[in-house]
């Protein structure tokens, strides 16, 4: 686990911690869980796909041919 910083808003703060309160978690935890639910949903909808011929390659390499073996490789 990593150690980072947010700044809220006042009354982001202060309902985040009423509902840490009410819950009997920590703000940190329910921050975590809203940000699990976040990123699960953009994840979702990334086309890693549409990053297919984007850039050139090695010069006398195959890449427009090992396109999809290379995404899996990068998205292990």
């Amino acid at each position: 686990m990593k150690k980072t910083m947010i700044y809220l808003e006042d009354d982001q703060f202060f309902l985040l911690k009423k509902v840490a309160a009410s819950s009997k978690k920590r703000m940190s935890e329910i921050i975590r869980e809203a940000l699990s639910g976040y990123l699960k949903k953009k994840k979702e909808r990334l086309d890693y796909f549409s990053l297919v011929g984007i850039a050139e390659g090695p010069v006398k390499g195959k890449t427009s041919e090992q396109a999809e073996k290379i995404l899996r490789e990068a998205l292990k």
